[in-house]
């Protein structure tokens, strides 16, 4: 790996994304072990680092789709979106989150309960389980010209099953203590075990089973972003499609993570686009090649402006 400014450190950035995926709870001063180093505060450097510069997204953790679990998505277009942005800072029951946007759609909220918002709705329902890439160590340069010809080439349906599913049964575990848990922990899964223990005022051994039971009601969601998150633009594409698993083919071997999720007839992908124009024209181009195809009726899409997560 090529040191810079910007990551003057020996470890790949890649290798490490990879040790906490593998354990997004990994104690920092384990990081060295893993790269046969022997001063533990070097590891710790590194980890530190990586989140600071925002290279590895602080692990996040996102309940599946079941019935008690529901989050409901609106994309809406409202005429002073910066005024509503402010009207729900004051407003955060029920909220996860919300963001102005740019595009057809002007602003987005999450929100765990339905809601009356204040605009026109372009688009609501509920959201699926999500699906997020594991992108490969590449640079957009290499990826794109891969991803194009590949789009190209697509002679046939894909008929593979596709992991945005919506669960039509309640997790009937879930109690209070759990949920208790889930709020202290679902914006940041390495929060300190005893913080943990102190917020939720929950006994530790059910803490630990949370977390060693989290694969059954969740997911745990790290992202990769190779030059820091402030290198790239969040575009959300709203796309009309049934071949959700093509898409998601194509566009994990993009080297940046990409977020999917379902709502009603069409599959929301949250795209990490570098700021260059060569680099972020290619999906409006996979995406028109799709549609000449036939496998996908349309697209719209908008970029976030900024946003706010509760």
């Amino acid at each position: 790996m090529v040191r810079s400014s910007f990551w003057p450190h020996t470890v790949d950035t890649y290798d490490l994304f990879r040790v906490v995926l593998e354990n997004p709870r990994i104690p920092k001063n384990h990081i060295s072990r893993k790269f046969s180093v022997k001063n533990p505060k070097t590891g710790e450097s590194w980890i530190n680092s990586a989140l600071r510069k925002q290279i590895i997204g602080v692990p996040v953790f996102r309940r599946y789709s079941f019935l008690n679990f529901k989050e409901y998505f609106y994309f809406i277009r409202t005429d002073y979106p910066h005024e509503l942005f402010e009207d729900l800072k004051k407003e955060k029951d029920n909220l996860m989150y919300f963001c102005v946007q740019s595009g057809l759609s002007n602003f987005q909220i999450i929100s765990t309960q339905e809601i009356d918002p204040k605009g026109e709705i372009i688009l609501s329902g509920c959201r699926s389980d999500y699906y997020v890439t594991i992108p490969p160590k590449s640079t957009p340069e290499n990826a794109i010209p891969v991803i194009l010809k590949k789009a190209e080439s697509i002679t046939e349906e894909s008929t593979n099953p596709s992991p945005l599913v919506f669960r039509e049964s309640h997790y009937e575990k879930w109690d209070k203590g759990m949920e208790a848990i889930y709020r202290e922990l679902h914006n940041n899964m390495r929060k300190p075990f005893l913080q943990v223990i102190k917020n939720t005022g929950t006994y530790s051994n059910k803490i630990a089973k949370w977390m060693k039971s989290r694969d059954e009601f969740g997911q745990t969601i790290i992202t990769y972003f190779p030059q820091g998150v402030a290198a790239y633009q969040l575009s959300i594409f709203c796309i009309e499609t049934e071949y959700d698993s093509l898409l998601i083919d194509l566009f994990s071997s993009f080297p940046v993570s990409t977020i999917f999720c379902r709502v009603e007839n069409y599959v929301i992908m949250s795209i990490y686009l570098p700021f260059p124009y060569e680099s972020r024209f290619f999906v409006h181009k996979v995406l028109t090649e799709l549609a000449k195809k036939e496998l996908v009726g349309g697209y719209t899409h908008s970029t976030i402006e900024y946003a706010h997560i509760v």
